[in-house]
């Protein structure tokens, strides 16, 4: 069985609004990310391997579960990314 979410739907699990940007904002974060690598797996962790070990049901299951594989995730990733920016 393959689950996908959007980010949408995601946001409405989890009852937060949708973020108002500046125009072109996305655009930059993304461009940032692409040329800083911030979620390449050597940082974040292969998905595709995660996903698989990942035993449990909710969102709120694989948010504890993954934050304890990798717990420096995503400040690593922020931090490349941020430093791009």
């Amino acid at each position: 069985m393959q689950l996908k979410l959007t980010n949408n739907e995601i946001r409405k699990l989890l009852e937060i609004p949708e973020p108002e940007f500046p125009k072109y904002t996305r655009q930059l974060i993304n461009l940032a990310n692409q040329n800083a690598q911030g979620t390449r797996p050597k940082v974040v962790g292969q998905m595709s391997d995660l996903i698989r070990e990942f035993s449990g049901r909710t969102l709120e299951e694989w948010q504890d579960w993954y934050l304890n594989q990798h717990p420096d995730a995503i400040p690593n990733a922020t931090e490349k990314v941020s430093t791009m920016i």
